[in-house]
């Protein structure tokens, strides 16, 4: 190892010593390409003549060639079948031309040459988000994965969950026995509040045909994103699809197997002709059985988005996420009450029964998310940004939930929810540059405001019956009533509300064009209002009202210039405990990470991975008191560490691979009794994905792809008493497409070999099923 090590500090330090010769004698090459009607030219290939340096330009048109030779030299910009440019540029050393070129292609024919060739896309971990600073991926001391929305196509991607599965390390994914979306992150659950890097209270995670990429950021985020709507392992942002100036759009409908059937569109188009007004439309529908035989399910999207440039500084984005989702009572299986049985793959229940009812008799569960953005330009270098989101969610649903007792004994009773809640934040961000004699800084400062209201309704019964879960048994018997008009012994209602008001900033400091280090601190005050029963008296709804600090701090430096970077982080994340029975208050639990590794990005974006280690620790965790377990004393402590890796590759033309590998070692270190010792559920040690795709290039059958992939993950808990584990599986999916400009066909199996396995909450999950797909482009 020592030998090994040895060698990979020579390689580095020799590349160092080869890129600190480049530099001493070259300068560098920035420019924007543009279409012949004015708009960015993305994915068009730059080239000096005379040299082997070429890079393809990003979705804004903007390209950089670094080292290059002072001197003159020829720049050419080319897209095969269209007409060649070519510009003169003069290099001096140690210093940056900029340039503009215009290729003769509109913008809409374009867009029909690249789409055809989209795999330098996949590779694209540019952020507004991830550090709200205008850093790259070499830059960030942080480390994240990223699913863009061309590899969600090239997947075939169907559903929310399927899309986080497509993020390079990410496995665990799916709905729980209540609907709600969760993901788990080093080592810790996480839902999907996270939308354009601000605060929506969504449970239900929607469709994903809004969705422009996926970003998991990695570690307690609080310092940027506070407490609410991110986990100790993290986060994952949604960034939603934005309006462009071109008029263009498409439509589809894809069916499958277990009655699937889906129709989408997304139309964008200019409002007015100087391309001031944009307004982009994305829509979708999806009927679909559930994959036991009990179960049927509706989902609906409607996702307008508008921006306005009122004139060069000052320019608007207003846009809203209307999602309904009816379906029958979800079943929730029995980790909790297995029976005595130690391994799920032993329960003696039918892989294929739902034991539920195909009534649905709930009124749709409904979230609204409505979102405005206002950026204004204060000079060259600086910008005040101001989010404001508001979020309306409304569940109706109900749960069955299962006990086993024994091998011919399974009791179900019913949970039936209602709840309504409401979140209001603001979001204003101002960011900049300014130099401290020849120390460049990049300023980030903003204020957070966070209103989030709730009123849950319910009642509970147990047992409704009792049946041989080997069958044959009789439909669950749902009653078509709300809670407040029956059941009134087992009825409660709550409301709960919380204020946050919190202020952060953030200094990137460049010592030099290799060494940045990144200064954070975010300061929070957290009032909560606590639940108040309305059918329960003396409840006061005390909770806390407190303050707490959260530091952030990194480091990264480029050991290869521009391809190969070290980096370190230190960050902590928040969670403010509710009250105990007692009406005890707690101080805020506090979580710490520290983590280091490398990031590289060679071949002209070729080559893109990530690889670090991280060490999260919890503190001040609030547990049940042994001596009394009516009260809860705040002593606990939680540890996960482990090794994330990701690499996203584009050897040759048409070839893309992504692919992830998570190791996590997580453990109760002081706990519950019972629980110390033990790993939390549903944290595998080795987990990983991985997508292989090849578009066959100009030719008779251009734009025909296929892509293979496989999720895996070894054996984990259902539960946090380690008491029954649940099977760890490989599955493996395809997608065969046919990419034109005019039209996408495509067939995908997932399941290809027909995997009986189950998700972190017992749900058995779907056996192959095929899909087809055809979309049609305008």
């Amino acid at each position: 190892m020592r030998k090994y090590l040895l060698i990979f500090f020579c390689l580095l330090l020799c590349m160092n010593f080869n890129a600190q010769a480049l530099d001493e004698a070259s300068g560098t090459i920035t420019g924007y390409v543009t279409t012949s009607d004015g708009a960015p030219a993305a994915a068009v290939t730059v080239e000096i003549e005379g040299m082997k340096r070429n890079t393809i330009t990003n979705s804004k048109g903007f390209f950089q060639i670094k080292n290059v030779a002072a001197g003159t030299h020829r720049v050419r910009i080319s897209l095969i079948g269209y007409e060649t440019a070519i510009k003169e540029v003069i290099v001096q050393d140690n210093a940056t031309v900029a340039i503009e070129m215009q290729l003769k292609i509109s913008n809409t024919q374009l867009k029909e040459v690249v789409v055809l060739d989209s795999h330098n896309k996949v590779a694209d971990k540019s952020s507004d988000y991830v550090a709200r600073l205008q850093l790259d991926n070499l830059e960030n001391p942080q480390s994240y994965s990223v699913a863009t929305k061309e590899l969600l196509q090239e997947k075939n991607v169907m559903s929310y969950e399927s899309a986080v599965r497509s993020i390079p390390g990410m496995v665990l994914s799916a709905e729980d026995y209540q609907g709600s979306s969760n993901a788990f992150v080093r080592g810790f659950s996480t839902n999907p509040y996270i939308r354009n890097g601000i605060y929506f209270m969504n449970l239900v995670s929607g469709d994903p045909q809004n969705i422009e990429r996926l970003e998991a950021i990695k570690g307690p985020s609080g310092t940027l994103y506070g407490s609410q709507g991110i986990s100790y392992g993290g986060l994952i942002n949604k960034v939603t699809k934005k309006p462009f100036s071109t008029r263009a759009g498409e439509a589809g409908l894809s069916v499958g197997g277990f009655g699937f059937s889906r129709l989408i569109a997304d139309i964008n188009t200019p409002v007015n002709e100087d391309n001031i007004a944009l307004l982009r439309v994305n829509a979708a529908a999806t009927w679909q059985q559930s994959f036991p035989n009990n179960g049927t399910q509706r989902t609906f999207l409607f996702a307008p988005s508008f921006s306005y440039k009122i004139n060069d500084k000052l320019d608007i984005l207003i846009d809203a996420e209307l999602n309904s989702n009816k379906r029958t009572a979800l079943i929730a299986y029995p980790v909790y009450s297995a029976g005595g049985y130690t391994r799920y793959d032993q329960l003696p229940l039918d892989y294929f029964a739902g034991y539920g009812s195909n009534k649905a008799d709930y009124p749709p569960s409904t979230t609204y998310n409505f979102y405005t953005q206002i950026n204004y330009k204060l000079g060259n270098n600086w910008r005040l940004s101001t989010n404001i989101a508001y979020s309306d969610f409304n569940y109706n649903s109900g749960t069955i939930g299962l006990y086993m007792q024994g091998p011919d004994t399974l009791l179900r009773d019913i949970y039936d929810f209602y709840w309504q809640y409401n979140s209001v934040e603001i979001q204003p961000n101002l960011t900049g540059e300014f130099k401290i004699g020849s120390v460049k800084n990049k300023l980030l400062v903003g204020l957070d405001y966070q209103d989030i209201q709730t009123l849950a309704t319910g009642y509970s019964i147990y047992p409704v019956d009792t049946i041989d879960p080997r069958g044959p048994f009789a439909s669950f018997p749902i009653k078509k009533v709300r809670a407040s008009d029956a059941y009134s012994d087992s009825y409660y209602e709550a409301a709960f509300k919380q204020k946050t008001y919190g202020a952060y900033i953030t200094d990137v400091i460049n010592f030099n064009d290799r060494l940045n280090l990144l200064l954070s601190l975010r300061y929070d005050h957290y009032k909560d209002g606590g639940y108040q029963y309305s059918n329960t008296p003396g409840s006061d709804g005390s909770g806390p009202n407190t303050s707490a600090l959260a530091p952030k701090l990194g480091v990264t430096y480029q050991v290869l210039k521009d391809h190969v970077t070290v980096f370190a982080n230190y960050m902590q994340g928040l969670n403010y405990v509710a009250p105990d029975m007692s009406g005890k208050t707690f101080k805020p639990e506090r979580a710490q990470q520290a983590e280091g590794g490398v990031k590289i990005e060679l071949a002209d974006g070729k080559l893109s991975s990530t690889m670090s280690y991280y060490n999260i620790r919890v503190k001040d965790i609030v547990r049940t008191d042994p001596s009394n377990p009516n009260t809860s004393i705040q002593d606990g402590t939680q540890e996960s560490k482990g090794v994330d890796v990701d690499i996203i590759a584009s050897p040759v033309r048409g070839l893309s691979i992504v692919a992830g590998y998570a190791y996590n070692n997580s453990k109760f270190l002081k706990s519950d009794t019972g629980k110390e010792g033990k790993r939390p559920y549903g944290t595998p040690e080795n987990s990983g994905n991985i997508w292989v795709s090849y578009t066959l290039p100009q030719s008779a059958l251009s734009g025909l792809g296929l892509g293979v992939g496989a999720v895996y993950t070894d054996d984990f808990f259902g539960t946090d008493d380690n008491d029954i584990t649940i099977p760890g599986y490989t599955v493996f999916n395809a997608n065969l497409f046919y990419n034109q400009p005019k039209f996408r066909a495509a067939l995908s199996v997932d399941n290809a070999g027909d995997r009986r396995y189950w998700n972190v909450f017992g749900a058995p999950q779907m056996t192959r099923r095929l899909i087809a797909s055809l979309t049609f482009r305008f």
